[in-house]
């Protein structure tokens, strides 16, 4: 992580944001908020073992009807196909709350299931947090959806 991370960024003060980290069975997931943007950083595995909790995790990141929720699976080792379920139920239930939703993810072990089932571009992936933040800020700006069809 660079330290223009938001997460990072709540290690030194330097942003007014409340941080929780609970750990679950092979996942964990931390949550930020600057502004009006939600981070939700996920660790670890996202299998039938550990995607009810996680959906619960990031279903709750709505809970307070932010600008954009940003899911950043940079520490994700694996995904399988109840992961990428996941990312899609929050993702419409993003959609219907009015709620810019965006992706971060760069291991070939995320990225590739996401291509190979072409919900990429449904997820808003983006290689970079500072990418899914402009992506979701912009988005919620203009009133739309930036990933819609």
């Amino acid at each position: 992580m660079n330290s223009r991370h938001p997460l990072t960024a709540r290690a030194r003060g330097t942003d007014r944001r409340s941080a929780v980290e609970e750990k679950r069975q092979g996942a964990s997931i931390t949550v930020a908020r600057r502004r009006r943007v939600v981070f939700a950083a996920v660790r670890g595995e996202i299998d039938t073992a550990t995607c009810d909790q996680v959906r619960r995790d990031l279903l709750a990141c709505l809970a307070d009807a932010p600008e954009g929720l940003v899911v950043d699976l940079a520490g994700v080792t694996f995904l399988g196909s109840l992961g990428i379920a996941v990312l899609v139920e929050v993702r419409e239930h993003a959609e219907r709350a009015g709620v810019a939703f965006a992706v971060v993810a760069d291991r070939a072990a995320v990225v590739r299931p996401m291509y190979v089932t072409e919900v990429d571009g449904l997820l808003g992936l983006c290689s970079s947090v500072e990418e899914a933040v402009e992506a979701v800020r912009g988005g919620a700006r203009h009133g739309f959806s930036w990933w819609s069809s």
